[in-house]
């Protein structure tokens, strides 16, 4: 069974959902603009093997937003506030996709002794040229219109990015967006900014770097997994912006449960 409850932070409240009861713990953070409801699926099957916890990054979901100026190591410093209160102080295997997965590194870097190791699905890795690109354009702060056309706006976007998600998936992505329209681009213009190939240098635990078959990351994850002398494992089948929590649950709940058997 999922729980959701709320940890009280220094700046506000991180809203979490949780399961299992024993068994390793492993953290799970979501890419932007969403929230922790694309891992249920996965955390009901961890649930049977170990402890999940997984946090609405601050400003979606239900969690008290920082402001518009917070920068990554901003959200992981409140992360890391919300893990220590639920870890009891037991070290935590975190894994992210995308956003999720640069938090997951910096998380390591500013709490080496809470990580166990890290579990990256499609790390974001960014030429200058697409870097400039992406804040430029890619997240562009909307407005709330009269007649609606906002919510079209990140309907339409969801389907242009997830061409063949089942529109479950893409009523998932849209809701999360709208409910927190005014700062969806909060994280995402601050992932963008962030240098996980740098920072990834740093982390001491062990690493597996993952990424879906299908999506714009895969290559630049496999590429730095191999400069870096890390495992790489790539999600077959899944041909979309590499959602694998929702669309492969099931591969994603092995893979995790085989790299924690390995650490």
């Amino acid at each position: 069974m999922i729980i959701k409850e709320y940890i009280n932070l220094n700046s506000g409240q991180l809203h979490v959902a949780k399961a299992g009861e024993s068994g390793p713990r492993i953290v799970l953070l979501h890419e932007s603009p969403l929230s922790n409801r694309m891992y249920f699926d996965v955390m009901t099957k961890i649930s049977t093997w170990g402890q999940v916890l997984a946090p609405d990054t601050p400003g979606y979901g239900q969690s008290t937003p920082l402001t518009s100026a917070a920068t990554l190591s901003d959200y992981a410093s409140e992360l890391i506030q919300g893990i220590r209160a639920w870890s009891n102080g037991e070290k935590v295997v975190v894994g992210g996709i995308h956003t999720g997965a640069s938090l997951s590194v910096e998380i390591a870097n500013q709490a080496p002794d809470l990580c166990e190791g890290l579990f990256l699905i499609g790390l974001p890795t960014y030429t200058e040229e697409m870097r400039a690109s992406r804040i430029k354009d890619y997240a562009p702060s909307i407005e709330i219109k009269e007649d609606g056309s906002h919510v079209m706006w990140a309907w339409e976007r969801y389907r242009a990015m997830w061409p063949t998600a089942p529109l479950s998936h893409i009523q998932l992505a849209t809701s999360d967006l709208i409910y927190n329209l005014e700062r969806y681009n909060w994280a995402y213009l601050q992932a963008f900014k962030y240098r996980a190939e740098e920072k990834i240098k740093n982390v001491t635990c062990p690493i597996l770097m993952t990424a879906a078959e299908g999506e714009f990351l895969f290559e630049g994850t496999k590429q730095l997994a191999h400069f870096e002398g890390h495992e790489f494992f790539g999600f077959p089948g899944v041909d979309w912006q590499g959602q694998v929590s929702l669309r492969n649950p099931s591969d994603l709940d092995q893979a995790m449960k085989n790299f924690i058997q390995s650490i």
